[in-house]
């Protein structure tokens, strides 16, 4: 019966392509009247995923205010086995959420030419246990998205094709790369939150899988929680696993935002700290006109460039959030006012008077 079913798949992939398989595992039907995709298990010992090798990169493309671009730099490399008589060309689908660029496909050192892009039922591709809320890795809080959400807002979710040939009874070397544009919320935190998922379920698909391990890498000082248990090593997280995880990978990243705005988790603290800069700045330069200091109006002039800098770097990370943000500069504008106002009454009127 195993045998009659397998030739049955062969003859409808080269016939009229009804199996496609995840990278990552599964199989799916094509409408032939839509171009979409339904999940289909795979046929027990055709072709197992004997290891998967996954490593992640997340690097800060432009840390420009208020808008910056994290970007993760996905390489995935599978040890597939064609466990059968057969040599089979494979139609391989791979999904990724969100906007990704620069695709790259090896079959064991020879390019993989990519032929399209298919959608799927996202609950076909999440599983049973997708991660909804979003975590602050500052604190370690969890929220609900308050904006579009690409897996739960979605009904369709888009994965790359291309095709294979996976010869009999052997085991080849599948890798692919990918750069992923990873998800951002602005809103609920002073800090902007990223978010990243690689979706794990389609493994569950394969005959037989084994032997994932993970390496991800994040920027330095960045503050990060991961859903899986991943050990931290420096500023890489690293795991294995013997089998499947329950959960996809869920990566929650919020970058080092400056020296000053960085100690502050709160917008009411790092607003109260632009308030409490003025008077510190005036004790300042009191005691500094007061010392006999020789260049003490040079020095005076080196503080207060300090201080406006400090102002600048709590207000460039929305104090007082969205739709507010514009006034928040307003603030800061005032705020460079009553500095140099300090100043002038200090080290010109006094200077005057003395």
């Amino acid at each position: 019966m195993r045998k009659l079913v397998l030739i049955l798949l062969i003859l409808g992939g080269i016939c009229i392509n009804p199996t496609s398989i995840f990278a990552n595992g599964t199989s799916y039907f094509e409408e032939p009247t839509t171009p979409s995709g339904h999940v289909l298990p795979m046929e027990e010992s055709v072709i197992s995923i004997e290891s998967e090798k996954l490593y992640i990169e997340i690097e800060q493309e432009d840390d420009i205010p208020p808008f910056p671009i994290m970007l993760a730099n996905v390489r995935v490399i599978y040890e597939m086995e064609n466990k059968t008589e057969e040599d089979l060309q494979v139609p391989i689908a791979f999904p990724q959420p969100g906007n990704s660029y620069e695709w790259s496909v090896d079959l064991d050192g020879t390019d993989i030419p990519l032929t399209g892009n298919i959608p799927f039922n996202a609950e076909e591709l999440v599983g049973d246990k997708p991660h909804i809320e979003w975590v602050n890795p500052r604190t370690g809080q969890t929220y609900s998205f308050g904006g579009y959400d690409v897996i739960v807002d979605s009904n369709k979710l888009g994965a790359k094709t291309f095709e294979v040939t996976l010869n009999a009874k052997s085991i080849h070397t599948l890798t692919i790369e990918y750069e992923a544009t990873l998800g951002i919320d602005e809103r609920a935190s002073l800090h902007p939150i990223y978010r990243l998922d690689y979706l794990l379920h389609p493994a569950s698909y394969w005959s037989d899988f084994k032997d994932l391990s993970l390496e991800v890498k994040v920027p330095k000082r960045a503050s990060v929680y991961v859903n899986l248990p991943l050990e931290k090593e420096s500023n890489t997280y690293i795991g294995t696993f013997e089998t499947l995880p329950e959960e996809n990978l869920v990566l929650f990243i919020s970058p080092s935002s400056g020296l000053l705005i960085n100690l502050f988790n709160s917008r009411r603290v790092a607003l109260l700290s632009l308030v409490i800069m003025l008077p510190i700045y005036y004790v300042i330069i009191l005691l500094l006109k007061r010392t006999s200091l020789k260049y003490k109006t040079s020095l005076s002039l080196i503080v207060l460039v300090v201080f406006g800098l400090a102002g600048l770097d709590i207000v460039s990370h929305k104090i007082l959030g969205y739709p507010l943000t514009m006034v928040q500069y307003v603030l800061y504008i005032m705020n460079l006012l009553i500095l140099w106002w300090m100043w002038y009454r200090v080290f010109r009127i006094n200077g005057k008077k003395g």
